[in-house]
């Protein structure tokens, strides 16, 4: 189990890696949702269930913002928010272990937060907010590859964020 957590665990980060380097929006949410499943997996497998609810969420949550310019989801986007929300605060709070499963809560609605951000720029910044709650949460749970890859995460947003914005000076000089 440990070594199937750990597989899932990496490739996981490995994609949430990639996501930040992707150049539209649409492309980072879908990566985004991609890597949640396999954090999905690999939480179940290390029996970290509120990580698992959390990341499950975020799959919901993304797959909604992913088609946010879709005639429904503009049409019903506040009441999509509220109980989307209002989903990942109660599911995490009820499966809730300890008080640093508030961490994997904070971390989702951090993440979810992102994914409804307009420009890339928001969403990796909004993302970036939701770094400290999962390396915590990682670590705490046992997924010591997610910790890391949280780290690198952090890096790989700060990385684009300064990339893409002396691609933008370069581009107004």
């Amino acid at each position: 189990m440990k070594t199937a957590s750990l597989i899932a665990g990496l490739l996981a980060v490995a994609l949430y890696l990639l996501c930040f380097q992707l150049k539209s929006a649409k492309k980072i949410i879908f990566c985004k949702i991609l890597s949640s499943l396999l954090y999905v997996t690999q939480y179940i497998l290390l029996f970290a269930f509120v990580g698992a609810a959390m990341d499950a969420a975020s799959v919901v949550t993304g797959a909604f913002a992913y088609k946010k310019d879709s005639p429904f989801v503009r049409k019903y986007k506040l009441p999509i928010l509220i109980l989307t929300n209002a989903g990942i605060i109660t599911i995490g709070l009820l499966l809730c272990e300890n008080l640093f499963g508030l961490l994997a809560i904070a971390g989702v609605i951090f993440e979810s937060a992102a994914c409804w951000m307009k420009t890339e720029k928001m969403i990796r910044i909004v993302s970036l907010f939701a770094t400290p709650c999962w390396f915590t949460y990682n670590l705490i749970a046992g997924a010591y590859g997610s910790a890391i890859g949280t780290v690198l995460a952090a890096i790989s947003i700060v990385t684009a964020l300064v990339i893409y914005s002396r691609k933008k000076t370069e581009v107004t000089q």
